[in-house]
C-alpha cells in the first residue's frame, strides 16, 4: 500500500514539534521582556562564573585544558580566561568552561546542575567573537538558562535526575542544548536554523557520573559549551541536523526523559525567566552540594556552642540516602576526591571552621588532623525517595564530656532564601582571582558586570578578564 503524504491541509493540522516551537520562542524573545531581577541575577552570576573561572587557571584542570587548546593553534579569535591568549569561539568556550568547573565552586539551579558557568563561557566566546552588546549577552545567557532548565525538568525521578541515575552526568547534556539556543540567537538564526543547532548539540551531549574527583569532570562541562557554540557555527556553514531532535522516538526527550514523561512539558512555563523566579545558589562551599545542608548545620553548631576540634568524640552525619552517592568517597585521599566526600565537608568545617577554596587542597586532605577527625565521623543515610521525605541535612556532635549538640539545615547561606549578599559576592570573586589577578582589575571587572547592560561591545569586558604574564 503506498504511502499517504499529507496534503497542505493536513499539515495545517499537524500541530508543530516541540522543538520547533522551542526555537519559535528562541527567535522571538526579546531584551525588553525580561524582568529586571532576572538581569540583575544574570549579572551576579557573570561575576561568580569569571570568578570560578580564574580560580581554575591555578590548578592543574584548567593549565592543562588551556595548553592543549593553544597546542591546536587555532584563530585567535575569543578570550581564555585568566591568560593572555586567544583562541576559536568553541574551543575558548571549551576552556573557560573547564576551569569554572575545575573546584567545585560555579553556582548550583534549583533545577540540578551548574550552567552558569558554562553559559556565561559560551555567551562570552560568541558575544566577543561578533561583538555583541551586553543587553545581547544578557538576553542569550537567560535563553540558554531557560532551555537548560526546560529540558532538565524532564529528567526528574523519585531519586532526583533520570540521567543521573543511569550514570550519565547531566552537567554534560542540558547546557549544550542551553549553549546552542544562547548561539544561535545571538547570530540571529531564523527558527529552522535554531532547531538545526538544537540537532547538532545534541549531538555533542555526553558526560560520565564515575569521572568524578578527576579532571574530566569539569571537562565533561567544557565539552558542553563548545558543542552549543560549534552547533551553531555548523548551521552557519550550511550543516544540517535533525529539526525535531528533541521529539518522538528516538529523539532527546524520549531517551533522557523520565517514563511516561509528557513532551510537552518542556515548553511549559517556557518565558517565566527560571534564573528570575526561582534563582540558584551561589556556592561558598568548594564541594559538590550533597554535603553542603550538613555542613550548614555543624556550622549553626560552631557558632552556639563554644568547642575546639580537640573536644569532639564523634559527629554524627544524617543525610538523604539519595544525595549519598553523588558523594561517594568516605576515605578521600586528594582535594578531588574531598570535593566528592560528604566527610571530609564536615572534616574541612570542623578543623577550620570553614569548606571553601583554601579548605581542599592535598596537603590538608592527608595531614594527621584530617585524618583523625575523618575517623570520628560517621554518615548515616535517611531513606526515602524525593517528594517523600524531608530534605535537610543533620549533624550531632558529641563532644568528650559527654555533651551532645544537635542541629539540621535545608538552606545553608548562598542558596536562593538566603542568597549572598552583593558585599559577599565581591568578597568570594577577589578571593578566587586574587592569586592571578590584581586588585585594581578585580575591581574594573566587577564595576563592568554590574553595569553589563550599559556595555555597547562585548569584547572591553573580555579585555578585562586578560591577565599578563
Amino acid at each position: 500500500m503506498a504511502t499517504a503524504w499529507p496534503t497542505d491541509t493536513d499539515r495545517k493540522t499537524i500541530p508543530a514539534s516541540v522543538t520547533q516551537r522551542l526555537a519559535e520562542w528562541v527567535v522571538n524573545a526579546r531584551y525588553e521582556d525580561l524582568p529586571q531581577v532576572g538581569i540583575e541575577r544574570v549579572k551576579e552570576r557573570y561575576l561568580d562564573s569569571f570568578g570560578a573561572q580564574f580560580s581554575g587557571m591555578t590548578v592543574s584542570t584548567g593549565k592543562v585544558m588551556v595548553q592543549w587548546v593553544l597546542a591546536q593553534q587555532a584563530k585567535e579569535e575569543c578570550t581564555l580566561v585568566g591568560t593572555a591568549h586567544k583562541s576559536s569561539a568553541a574551543l575558548a568556550a571549551l576552556a573557560n568552561a573547564t576551569s569554572g568547573h575545575a573546584l567545585e565552586l560555579c553556582d548550583i539551579a534549583t533545577f540540578s546542575g551548574h550552567p552558569a558557568n558554562p553559559l556565561t563561557a559560551a555567551t562570552l566566546a560568541v558575544a566577543e567573537k561578533i561583538g555583541a552588546s551586553g543587553k545581547d549577552a544578557i538576553l542569550a545567557w537567560m535563553i540558554g538558562w531557560e532551555v537548560t532548565g526546560q529540558t532538565t525538568r524532564i529528567c526528574a525521578s523519585p531519586s532526583g535526575n533520570r540521567l543521573m541515575d543511569a550514570g550519565w552526568s547531566n552537567q554534560g547534556f542540558q547546557p549544550a542544548l542551553g549553549a546552542a539556543c544562547l548561539a544561535a540567537k545571538l547570530k540571529g538564526f531564523t527558527v529552522q536554523q535554531t532547531q538545526m543547532a538544537i540537532g547538532n548539540a545534541a549531538a555533542g551531549m555526553g558526560g560520565l557520573m564515575k569521572n568524578r574527583a578527576s579532571d574530566s569532570k569539569s571537562f565533561t562541562c567544557g565539552n558542553a559549551a563548545m558543542h552549543g557554540v560549534m552547533a551553531a557555527e555548523l548551521v552557519e556553514l550550511g550543516f544540517t541536523a535533525n529539526t525535531d531532535i528533541l521529539d518522538g522516538e528516538g529523539g532527546v526527550i524520549s531517551i533522557i526523559g523520565a517514563a511516561g514523561i509528557d513532551p510537552e512539558r518542556v515548553l511549559m512555563d517556557l518565558g517565566n525567566w527560571d534564573i528570575a523566579v526561582k534563582g540558584s545558589t551561589i556556592r561558598t562551599i568548594a564541594s559538590c552540594a550533597a554535603g553542603h545542608w550538613a555542613v550548614d548545620a555543624l556550622l549553626k553548631l560552631q557558632r552556639q556552642h563554644d568547642f575546639k576540634p580537640d573536644d569532639i568524640e564523634r559527629v554524627d552525619v544524617y543525610v538523604n540516602a539519595f544525595l549519598i552517592p553523588s558523594k561517594p568517597y568516605h576515605d578521600p585521599q586528594t582535594s578531588m576526591e574531598a570535593k566528592f566526600s560528604i566527610e571530609y565537608d564536615i572534616a574541612a568545617q570542623a578543623l577550620h571552621g570553614k569548606a571553601g577554596l583554601h579548605q581542599f587542597t592535598d596537603a590538608l586532605v592527608r595531614a594527621p588532623e584530617t585524618r583523625d577527625m575523618l575517623k570520628r565521623i560517621r554518615l548515616h543515610p535517611v531513606e526515602g525517595a524525593l517528594g517523600q521525605v524531608k530534605l535537610e541535612g543533620r549533624t550531632i556532635v558529641t563532644l568528650k564530656n559527654g555533651e551532645v549538640l544537635d542541629a539540621s539545615s535545608n538552606a545553608n547561606h548562598g542558596r536562593p532564601e538566603d542568597p549572598l549578599t552583593p558585599q559577599e559576592l565581591h568578597e568570594k570573586f577577589h578571593e578566587l582571582s586574587d592569586a592571578i589577578v590584581p586588585l585594581e582589575q578585580r575591581n574594573r571587572i566587577i564595576a563592568m558586570c554590574e553595569g553589563l547592560e550599559e556595555i555597547a561591545d562585548i569584547r572591553k569586558l573580555a579585555a578585562a578578564l586578560t591577565v599578563k604574564t
